[in-house]
């Protein structure tokens, strides 16, 4: 062979790596430069390997973010076992890099827990595909603000029936609440009516909902940070996770199927009421067989995803209404004096009232300030590297909302530990609806369904209803302490003792006589 034939057949293989490695420099120059120029958040100091893990807090989630955020400042960046994680600690970060820059923060890291234990028909915990558009756009076409006006019947006669209920055993307060929300979302997305004890369909529902409270917990689960712990037998040592998750899915595919089953069945056979499932049935009968195929397993998806984001935050908020009225009696009657005025002594609050009455309206924005349910919001995730207040967030970052802490920002709400509806008589004052429901993209689509619910079980029952501390063995009354429960992905008030009792011998007969108008 010539030399200068071996040579020339040599080059490739001898400029190929040289290419690449100047290619690799060049990229790597340029990426430390860009990362030089805005250098990373403030953070505590990873340890090798771990990172951040010992700095994840694990109990009083909102106060524990919040002091990070004191500590390092609205940004902090922090790195778990190689993931790179930030906390926003205040509204400006949030908006800057949730709202302004949606198109690329808009994504959901993977769940590996998620998957295994059958919770991907959640279309809010996908990353961002076309397939979450398309289920995110049919989940909005139910609950934009025209399309929840045919709900109101339904929230309307659950409304009452909780008054109703409230007043025979106030001391179930809780449990009453509860079966509220479920009764209100089975009746208007399957058409279900549902009993109050021992129903099958809101157990199923409710077995559902604590599985994904409890999978959902930041750093509950080792294998949402290492996803390659989801390919361990389930036999291994540690791998209980995977027992667990192999047990919940039937639980969870449940939610999915056994209220849909119930409503298509009584669709077809024509005993079915007017809901959300026949509507989407009317459409699907209009496909043919592949694209009907496809439709149904959408409605099911969003169907059992209405329950999901309304039932378990809704019911949260609701308690912490009947804990604050407990706490603040001059806000009650404040409220109160506004509802008579408006509404009157001859009839309960409507959804037509809620324009004239701006003191309740103030109210519901404070349930929602003084108590945010979704203490920290489901985290988004980069799809590109970005600069936010001059900090380089790298691609794939987390990104992690304190909005607990951005409800107590002192500059936006002063005194913010107390319940001061009057805040939000001045419209300058920051409306809790821009965060306590998730930003962006993310944000919550049941939202204006959520806020609906509160208004009118609010303003019923402080219309019909006197909300009071409990009294001592002298007839005192005791001093109630808000405590609330934030070690988890919803946040609840602790069980408090308060006494409900009608306004009026008059106020408990309207009751009765709208629930038997209900009934007809």
């Amino acid at each position: 062979m010539s030399p200068l034939i071996a040579m020339d057949a040599l080059l490739p293989s001898v400029w190929a790596p040289l290419l690449l490695a100047l290619a690799a420099l060049t990229l790597s120059r340029y990426w430390f430069s860009s990362r030089e120029r805005h250098r990373l958040p403030p953070g505590p100091k990873p340890l090798p390997l771990i990172g951040n893990v010992l700095d994840m807090p694990t109990k009083n989630l909102g106060p524990s973010f919040r002091d990070l955020n004191a500590k390092y400042g609205e940004i902090v960046y922090m790195n778990v076992l190689g993931q790179p994680m930030v906390i926003l600690g205040s509204y400006k970060a949030v908006y800057e890099l949730l709202e302004l820059k949606s198109s690329i923060s808009s994504d959901r890291a993977p769940s590996p827990m998620a998957d295994l234990t059958g919770f991907m028909w959640d279309f809010a915990l996908e990353g961002y595909t076309s397939r979450w558009r398309t289920q995110r756009r049919a989940f909005h076409q139910l609950f934009y603000p025209n399309a929840i006006k045919n709900y109101r019947p339904t929230q309307l006669r659950q409304t009452h029936r909780l008054l109703q209920k409230i007043v025979a055993a106030p001391d179930d307060l809780t449990r009453h609440i509860q079966y509220y929300f479920g009764a209100t979302i089975m009746g208007v997305v399957y058409g279900l009516d549902v009993a109050e004890d021992d129903d099958k369909y809101l157990k199923i529902a409710r077995k559902a909902m604590d599985i994904f409270i409890e999978f959902m917990v930041p750093g509950r689960y080792l294998v949402e940070s290492l996803h390659v712990l989801r390919y361990v037998p389930s036999w291994f040592p540690g791998a209980g996770f995977k027992r667990k998750a192999a047990e919940w899915r039937k639980d969870v595919l449940a939610l999915r199927n056994v209220p849909f089953d119930a409503a298509m069945e009584n669709t077809a056979n024509g005993t079915g009421r007017p809901c959300i499932v026949s509507s989407l049935l009317e459409k699907q009968a209009q496909l043919d067989d592949e694209a009907a195929k496809e439709h149904e397993e959408m409605s099911r998806d969003i169907s059992a995803l209405a329950y999901i984001t309304g039932a378990d935050t809704t019911f949260s908020d609701i308690v912490a209404f009947f804990l604050a009225m407990t706490i603040y009696p001059d806000v009650q009657r404040k409220a109160q004096a506004e509802l008579d005025a408006i509404v009157g002594p001859n009839r309960l609050p409507t959804f037509e009232d809620r324009e004239y009455l701006p003191y309740v309206n103030a109210l519901v924005k404070e349930c929602l300030r003084w108590h945010v349910v979704v203490t920290l919001g489901i985290p988004h995730r980069t799809i590109a590297d970005d600069v936010c207040n001059g900090y380089f967030i790298p691609k794939g970052t987390v990104i992690v909302t304190n909005a607990w802490g951005i409800s107590r920002d002192p500059e936006a709400y002063p005194d913010p530990e107390e319940f001061k509806p009057e805040r939000f008589l001045d419209p300058n004052t920051r409306d809790p609806m821009a965060y306590v429901f998730g930003n962006g993209r993310r944000i919550c689509t049941g939202r204006h369904f959520a806020d609906a619910s509160l208004f009118i079980i609010v303003a019923s029952v402080l219309h019909a209803l006197n909300i009071e501390p409990p009294l001592d063995e002298h007839g005192k009354p005791i001093h109630v302490e808000p405590k609330v429960t934030t070690d988890m992905l919803l946040s609840y008030p602790e069980p408090f003792k308060c006494r409900i009792t009608p306004r009026s011998v008059h106020a408990e007969a309207l009751i009765n006589t709208e629930c038997l108008d209900g009934d007809d």
